[in-house]
This record gives C-alpha cells, sequence and structure tokens, in this order.
C-alpha cells in the first residue's frame, strides 16, 4: 500500500502543475500582453488586423478633443469611437518612465513622447472602418489603438499609406 501512495503522489502534483498552465496551450499569441509585464495585461485582441492589449473603447462622438494614456504595452482607452470624418484632437499622456511613440502611419503622424511626456496631436477619422495607431518602439508587444467609425475594430486597415503590413517592431519605416 505504500508503494502505490509514494506512486500516486508526483502523478497527482504533475496533473495539477498542467491544470494551472491551462491544459495544453504552447504559450503562443494568447500569452502575449500578460504575466508580469505592469499594466499589459488586460485583454489581448485584435484592432485594425494588429495584436492589441485593448483597455476599452471611448465614443469620442462629438468632442473635438480627448485624453489618452501611453502605458506600459498599451493605450487606455484603446479604441476612439466617433463619426467620419471628425476632426480630434488626443491629449497623449505618457504614464510611464519610458518613451513612447503615437504613430499613425496613413495620416503620416509620427511624435515621439519622452518619459512622463505629453503632446497633442490632430487627427481626423477615417471615412469608414478602423485606422490604427501604435508606439513605433512596442508595435510587437501589442501597443496598438484604432480610430473607428463602422463596423469592427478587429477589421483592417483602410488603405495604409506605407508598405508596412508586419504588425511589428519598427514597422520598417525611417524618422523622417
Amino acid at each position: 500500500m505504500r508503494r502505490t501512495r509514494a506512486a500516486v503522489a508526483p502523478l497527482a502534483a504533475l496533473a495539477l502543475v498542467l491544470a494551472a498552465c491551462g491544459g495544453g496551450s504552447s504559450g503562443g499569441p494568447s500569452s502575449i500582453g500578460t504575466g508580469s509585464t505592469p499594466g499589459a495585461s488586460g485583454n489581448s485582441s485584435t484592432i485594425a488586423g494588429l495584436h492589441a492589449n485593448n483597455h476599452g473603447t471611448a465614443d469620442v462622438t462629438g468632442k473635438s478633443a480627448v485624453t489618452i494614456e501611453a502605458d506600459n504595452y498599451y493605450f487606455e482607452p484603446s479604441v476612439l469611437q466617433g463619426t467620419p470624418g471628425q476632426q480630434l484632437t488626443l491629449h497623449v499622456v505618457n504614464a510611464t518612465g519610458t518613451a513612447h511613440n503615437v504613430t499613425i502611419d496613413a495620416l503620416h503622424v509620427n511624435n515621439d513622447l519622452d518619459a512622463h511626456g505629453k503632446s497633442d496631436l490632430k487627427v481626423t477619422l477615417p471615412a469608414s472602418g478602423v485606422l490604427a495607431f501604435w508606439c513605433e518602439y512596442h508595435k510587437s508587444r501589442g501597443m496598438v489603438g484604432g480610430l473607428l467609425v463602422s463596423g469592427s475594430a478587429a477589421g483592417a486597415s483602410p488603405a495604409p499609406s506605407s508598405s508596412d503590413t508586419s504588425g511589428g517592431g519598427y514597422g520598417g519605416y525611417g524618422h523622417g
């Protein structure tokens, strides 16, 4: 009887470890943006066809300005939903000690934010669909947002103005 209990205990411990790990996930895309990185967890989703740490949607219809926070690998709110052609001033506040950036390729916006810095950006919402914005330094970590006027935030961005469709890294473009 002793040998049976001794053999069962390690198997029971292994079963508990496997159950805690999610039972069969290889730690793929669903694990991006989770774990010990402060503030990065949230809803891992897709915005404008790009992997994103989604921290909510704000209805900006009728507004001329809105504040968004650039934090550890996310924007909050992540999606700004308004009307086609609406002009909006984004008051972007960097809540971290890390440099961030706001890039909207189709609008030729590429603006750096120093640690704990602030910046105002003028944008125009697209005629339809969703237009992606991201931090060029942390895009591959899910620091992506969207300007949404119709459909789902998960949809593809309307006709990008550059060849960047990679969804990661620095986006393959220079500083000019």
